[in-house]
């Protein structure tokens, strides 16, 4: 399945020999938690934790109870089973009172049969195994996502639900190098983190669970890169109402004329012009939608640590035209880099993806 697909699997050896000792469980009780940290310390001691999840999933108003199970597979190198159970799905309003991480949230993204079929989640779990208390901690808070979906393997009754309702309708839409650019006002180590409603395709330097580079003042990374690049399979797409309708001829110097415009220095506008200019394939005309704030924050979040003080995000739609329509141009807003400034760019060429909105 598209979103439950560990890259990184456990050591099926290291399982298998902690499943054959009969200390691998704890005998004790499972102690009931009421806050992450409580259940982070019980499993550090060795002993079986859990602790009950209300979390609010908003794409479809449902408020979801589950338990969330940890246990100590014996020796720490042996890791811990983080199971979840998902106890009920209901509708709810009240968002604030409730977590946002939730079980499932991740997983049924974009799925809009869920809304008609999620009472066929209720009673349904699955597991993974953690390889350290801290991670196991991390899982039961977060639920199934981005991160764990690529550090673990997960199995249960759960993902076939999943795989049944919801797999094939979760076409992709391909995130072409998005690349981002990291100025500092000194040299300094900076982590990374993508946080994609979907999946990572493709990335550079490597990035297994985040990037954490030592960038210089005038963007130099790892004394090697100019920018960070990754590519991404979303689950959905949300394009906005206004845009731009440009000639494929003049596609170059409408480049030259807006990037700057909206906050590209010259070398960012020139890469962005030598990777954009050969992937997109001879039209007579192109739409150019510039992709929300709102869109990226919830589909491809940056974490970034030192946070920086200001960060420009363009990443546009491109969709090839055969004839010309009218479009209503948005306005572009200032931008001014000051302090740690992040700058991102990338794009989503409509004809490698199976969504075309």
């Amino acid at each position: 399945m598209n979103k439950i697909s560990g890259i990184y699997s456990v050591c099926i050896g290291l399982i298998f020999a902690a499943l054959l000792n009969t200390n691998a469980f704890s005998q004790n009780d499972t102690v009931s938690c009421n806050t992450y940290d409580s259940l982070y310390n019980t499993i550090k001691t060795g002993n079986s934790a859990s602790i009950n999840k209300t979390a609010y999933i908003s794409e479809f108003s449902l408020v979801e109870k589950s338990i969330v199970t940890v246990v100590p597979l014996g020796a720490p190198e042996f890791g811990y089973k983080v199971t979840y159970f998902i106890k009920n799905l209901e509708y709810g309003e009240n968002e604030i009172e409730y977590e946002k991480s939730s079980v499932l949230g991740f997983m049924v993204a974009g799925c809009k049969s869920f809304k008609s079929k999620y009472k066929s989640f209720v009673n349904t779990s699955c597991s993974l195994v953690a390889f350290s208390p801290e991670e196991a901690r991390d899982a039961a808070k977060n639920g199934i996502d981005y991160l764990v979906d690529v550090s673990y393997s997960i199995e249960g009754s759960l993902v076939k639900v999943f795989e049944k309702n919801c797999k094939a309708e979760l076409n992709n839409t391909v995130v072409k190098k998005p690349a981002v650019y990291l100025y500092p006002e000194k040299e300094m180590n900076v982590r990374v983190n993508v946080i994609v409603n979907g999946k990572l395709t493709y990335t550079e330097p490597e990035y297994i669970t985040g990037w954490n580079v030592n960038v210089k003042p005038d963007g130099t990374i790892d004394n090697k890169y100019d920018y960070l690049f990754y590519e991404a399979d979303l689950n959905k797409i949300e394009l906005p109402d206004e845009g731009w309708i440009v000639e494929f001829s003049k596609l170059e110097n409408w480049f030259d004329e807006y990037l700057p415009q909206m906050g590209l220095n010259k070398k960012e506008t020139e890469q962005f012009k030598d990777y954009w200019m050969k992937d997109l394939k001879k039209a007579n005309y192109y739409e150019i939608k510039l992709l929300g704030d709102q869109f990226l924050e919830e589909n491809m979040r940056l974490q970034i640590s030192p946070e920086p003080q200001i960060i420009l995000r363009l990443n546009f739609f491109f969709k090839p035209l055969s004839e010309k329509k009218e479009l209503k141009s948005p306005e572009i807003k200032k931008f001014e880099r000051k302090g740690f400034t992040v700058i991102e760019w990338g794009g989503i060429n409509a004809s490698d993806s199976q969504i075309i909105p």
